[in-house]
């Protein structure tokens, strides 16, 4: 079970951790970076795992209110709506997207000459290439 001190928000960083360092340098605005190691492990330590709580912020639904009262479905029931718009869900998710499946590579293709084909010929590689595909 939670207590008291888990449901608290913290008032200041746990002691002994750095998160941003302090660099000397002659760039403006530069001075300083933030520890990506040391965000990681605070957030670690706080129970919080970025991907588990964006996935859960993608997934959160609230109650759909109007004129200050829930809207209610045919049986009585709350109806939910995503707490995100679409916009941001899919802005989010085509961010994750390039994490999950391999970019494709443009094709390059070289030709010289001339194409000795009929326009009949060119047809039926055509629809031959068009059922390929649809296959």
């Amino acid at each position: 079970m939670a207590t008291m001190d888990d449901l608290a928000f913290p008032t200041a960083a746990k002691t002994g951790r750095t998160h941003a360092k302090q660099i000397t340098s002659q760039k403006k605005g530069r001075d300083m970076r933030i520890n990506l190691k040391a965000v990681v492990e605070a957030c670690v330590d706080e129970g919080l795992d970025p991907a588990v709580e964006i996935a859960k912020a993608l997934k959160a639904t609230i109650p759909m209110i109007r004129g200050g009262h829930p809207v209610l479905d045919h049986e009585g029931k709350t109806i939910m709506v995503p707490l995100l718009d679409m916009d941001t869900r899919m802005r989010t998710l085509n961010e994750f997207l390039q994490y999950t499946q391999p970019k494709l590579k443009s094709i390059e293709v070289k030709m010289s000459g001339s194409l000795d084909l009929t326009s009949d010929q060119l047809d039926a590689r055509l629809n031959m290439l068009l059922a390929k595909a649809a296959r």
